[in-house]
């Protein structure tokens, strides 16, 4: 790290008088153990350019500069923080506690604010290129590519959208938006930068939160931060067997092929958010990635546990890997195989 002729903070003495962790070096990319959301495990999950100075954490979506860094950890204005980083030597850290930060739990908006607030977001925005690109390339028609919405890298264009929201409703229990304070000691509104916002939804169809495809590592992430709303399921009603499907994206894939009624969860190991007290029937499909992976297949027994606890037979729809790792990958395969899609070469005799 070091001093930059263009700006007189020291990067490497702010990290150490914040007494941050560190975890790997990756010379313009320094990895912390995040100070906001880390518990006893300390998983490695802010990462920090040193360049740009500015950083974020993957899991709690927590970003700014290094200005802002400094201000949140010390509980301090932005102005105030630039002051105390140029003069190190004068300033004490107050201890804090694991997790102190992230306990701080917001309150959650109802689920109609919830509704509201995200569908004048997503009609305020557009879908990009790339994005649209990529959702036609995955066989989505354009029904279901409707539903997307790319976030604006623009940062003044993203903070007048949000101004303009936070003037409608109060965005303080709305995951996703986070009021942040200027140079100038001016407060403004904010939200994650940049990638493709999926939109989670209930049984009726209300939209509860929101995942965004970062196009990056994570893949994915949810459009909350630190003590906010995370994960939740999305659900497609209809009849039939419900399919438990790993991955929000992949939910609409699968759904827009089979038309089943589908049930979309965050990741492998996000299977208590499915809502089995909505399940009837008796059964459900469940249809993890096929891959050899032990992580998975560990994340897909303590499912198959859960669901059978809850009183639910599981069934695991199978296919043959080479058609594609996901569910998803293997319904386009088929389809452009000419084959006619039906739950039943997934599930044969369902």
């Amino acid at each position: 790290m070091g001093l930059f002729a263009a700006n007189p903070i020291n990067v490497e003495a702010v990290v150490q008088t914040l007494q941050l962790k560190l975890f790997r070096n990756n010379g313009n990319e320094q990895i912390f153990i995040c100070p906001f959301c880390s518990h006893e495990k300390e998983w490695p999950k802010l990462y920090l350019n040193v360049q740009k100075r500015a950083f974020i954490c993957h899991h709690c979506h927590t970003s700014g500069s290094i200005t802002d860094l400094w201000a949140m950890l010390t509980n301090t204005d932005t102005k105030t923080a630039y002051k105390q980083m140029l003069n190190l030597e004068s300033v004490t850290i107050p201890q804090r506690k694991p997790m102190e930060i992230a306990q701080r739990k917001k309150p959650q908006a109802s689920v109609e604010k919830l509704h509201q607030v995200y569908s004048e977001f997503l009609n305020k925005l557009s879908l990009s290129k790339e994005h649209r690109e990529d959702l036609v390339r995955r066989g989505l028609p354009a029904g279901y590519i409707n539903y997307f919405r790319s976030l604006p890298e623009e940062k003044h264009t993203r903070w007048r959208i949000c101004s303009n929201l936070a003037k409608k409703y109060n965005l303080d229990d709305v995951p996703g938006f986070i009021k942040k304070v200027s140079r100038l000691n001016k407060p403004y509104w904010d939200c994650i930068n940049s990638g493709m916002l999926v939109p989670v939804r209930n049984i009726k169809g209300k939209i509860t939160s929101c995942q965004v495809r970062t196009g990056g590592n994570p893949k994915y992430i949810y459009f909350s931060y630190a003590g906010q709303l995370k994960s939740s399921a999305h659900i497609i009603p209809g009849e039939g067997t419900p399919w438990i499907i790993e991955g929000i994206l992949k939910s609409y894939v699968v759904h827009s092929f089979l038309k089943v009624p589908c049930i979309g969860i965050p990741g492998t190991n996000t299977y208590k958010t499915i809502p089995t007290g909505l399940l009837r029937g008796g059964r459900v499909i469940l249809a993890y990635d096929i891959e050899e992976n032990p992580y998975t297949a560990e994340a897909k027994r303590k499912a198959i546990q859960f669901l059978e606890e809850n009183g639910l037979k599981v069934i695991c729809a199978s296919w043959n890997p080479d058609l594609g790792k996901g569910i998803d990958d293997a319904c386009l395969t088929l389809k452009n195989q000419g084959i006619k899609l039906t739950p039943e070469i997934f599930i044969p005799g369902i």
